[in-house]
């Protein structure tokens, strides 16, 4: 059987739970995105790096390949050597190609008996190590039409080591082997390549010997990159370290370019991370069970107390009172618990009341919709027009038959703002009929308002009363304006017109009139209005009448924000 858990209890697990739940899902959500972010950094930034540094090498090989090709093509070793001027408009050539290239390089002219015939080279020792290496490696360049790229390094000249690319290119001349053309790139000048990164970058051959390095870091005492990281890409864990290696192979060449970075410093904060939340939240247990008990014990309380109130409305008891100590809801419950009581009370005193009310406002409210002068200004006014405008005829007539539908609706208390609004625009379009252009009419409506439910047939009378009292002798053009909007939960309806206004005395009677129980006055309409709002929704809803004589009158309709 299992142990009945109380609400003080349970409540105070769920906040327990449901605080600490989000706060360790953010932490983990925070920890796992900056390791994906990271990853994605390290791994975008390094594979970016390699292969935009193969891609710029490749094209300054590229280059010297097809320079040593054009020269290899067009030279003429005997001019060469024969004629100044052609040997000087062959170096000139040489030397224009070279001073624009990023990676500088010594440019050799072999005869066919492998002896130099010129070379940008100064040093002599440079000359005869590059020549020892031409004339050991002789077969491989006679009778070959294709570029070669040569790699040699670890040897020393003047106590330099060495480590450079040669890009050789034979003069084939007549099917017979005339010379060479050779450029050498020291490797060290590789700089302008593989410069601005923090990774490290070595250049291997396929013997894994470095044969450029921007650092030693992972070069072991034999000149090679360490066995861990041979043929390898990706993430590897070294002697504890997180590293991600790229490797590109470059073309023309048995090279490879490798790109490494650190990632340690990355996982190091990753691991610390996780501590701290780990620390936090064993801290966040210990503060929030501490606050969950202190808070279920006082918001089960006030459910006690609640729960008391309403066992002794159950046993019809309506004259007590709830006072809740609080600053939350709780208190609006209390306070909307007293108003309750108090509306229940209220509407069992005025229920009869109502009864009669409403049955007296729903007959004077048929009786003030359509007046027979209305009906029969507008009838006379369709028989004009069938003869002299049968189109403004069959509109009048179309919203005429669309009024009168309107009011006879008896299905519903209460439509849309919009369905109102609509009901209004054709009053006033058959008013316009009447009045032509001395009746102007313009609406401001916030598009909130329109889904609103308000009582049915609730503004005409008001736009009614505005036609007909408006107009007076100097009153050439009268102007209507109806505007509505939501403030505070309720909805304002104001129709204001700029006609001959309310005398003071008679606007006195008015207001007075809207307070009584019973209508003493010859204005059902407004009355009729104000009494309908004031039993559907309470005394704090109603009409209001604003008037100067000589300015016009301004009518403000108060209801609740209401959605049906």
């Amino acid at each position: 059987m299992n142990k009945k858990i109380s609400f003080k209890e349970e409540l105070k697990r769920s906040l327990i739970v449901h605080a600490l739940t989000p706060c360790f899902i953010l932490c983990i959500i925070c920890v796992l995105g900056f390791i994906l972010i990271a990853s994605v950094n390290i791994y975008r930034n390094n594979n970016i790096y390699a292969l935009n540094s193969r891609e710029k090498l490749e094209r300054e090989l590229n280059s010297y390949i097809e320079n040593t090709s054009h020269i290899a093509k067009d030279i003429n070793i005997g001019n060469f050597q024969r004629n100044k001027q052609y040997k000087v408009d062959v170096i000139e050539g040489v030397y224009n190609f070279l001073n624009q290239k990023n990676i500088k390089a010594q440019f050799y002219i072999f005869n066919n008996n492998f002896d130099i015939l010129y070379s940008t080279e100064r040093s002599e020792d440079k000359k005869n190590f590059i020549k020892y290496q031409v004339t050991g490696s002789e077969m491989k360049f006679i009778g070959e039409s294709s570029n070669i790229i040569y790699i040699y390094g670890g040897n020393r000249v003047e106590n330099t080591p060495i480590s450079s690319y040669l890009i050789v290119k034979p003069i084939i001349r007549d099917n017979e082997f005339a010379g060479l053309c050779i450029y050498e790139l020291e490797l060290k000048n590789l700089d302008v390549v593989f410069n601005n990164t923090n990774s490290t970058v070595l250049l291997v051959n396929k013997f894994h010997r470095v044969i450029y390095s921007n650092s030693r870091r992972f070069v072991d005492d034999r000149n090679k990159i360490i066995k861990n990281f041979r043929d390898r890409s990706g993430i590897i864990f070294n002697d504890g370290d997180l590293i991600y290696i790229s490797s590109n192979k470059v073309d023309y060449t048995d090279t490879w370019i490798y790109v490494i970075t650190d990632c340690s410093i990355y996982l190091n904060i990753s691991i610390i991370m996780l501590l701290l939340i780990i620390a936090v939240t064993i801290i966040m247990s210990a503060a929030i069970s501490s606050s969950a008990g202190k808070f279920s014990a006082k918001k089960t309380a006030i459910i006690y107390q609640l729960i008391d109130a309403l066992k002794q409305v159950e046993d019809g008891k309506l004259d007590i009172n709830l006072n809740i100590e609080s600053d939350d809801e709780f208190k609006s419950i209390g306070h909307s618990f007293n108003m309750m009581l108090g509306s229940i009370r209220h509407l069992i005193e005025r229920h009869d009341k109502m009864a009669l009310e409403n049955n007296m406002a729903i007959v004077q409210m048929m009786e003030s919709q359509f007046n027979p002068h209305f009906l029969f200004n507008t009838l006379e006014s369709i028989r004009y027009l069938v003869k002299f405008n049968p189109k403004v005829a069959d509109k009048t007539v179309v919203n005429l038959s669309k009024l009168l539908r309107y009011s006879i609706q008896n299905t519903v208390d209460t439509v849309r703002f919009k369905e109102e609004f609509d009901f209004v625009k054709r009053y006033i379009e058959i008013m316009k009929v009447r009045f032509g252009e001395r009746l102007e009419f313009n609406d401001n409506i916030s598009e909130d308002v329109k889904e609103v439910s308000v009582p049915k047939m609730i503004i005409q009378p008001i736009v009614e009363n505005a036609v007909k009292y408006g107009f007076g002798e100097n009153v050439e053009v009268l102007r209507i304006e109806i505007s509505a909007y939501i403030e505070d939960e309720k909805l304002y309806i104001i129709v204001k017109d700029d006609g001959v206004g309310i005398d003071k005395d008679l606007l006195k009677d008015l207001v007075f009139n809207l307070n009584e129980k019973y209508n003493s006055s010859d204005h059902i309409g407004l009355y009729n209005v104000h009494k309908r709002i004031e039993l559907l929704y309470g005394i704090d809803y109603g009409l209001e009448i604003n008037s100067e004589a000589g300015k016009g009158t301004k009518v403000v309709l108060v209801l609740p924000e209401i959605f049906e």
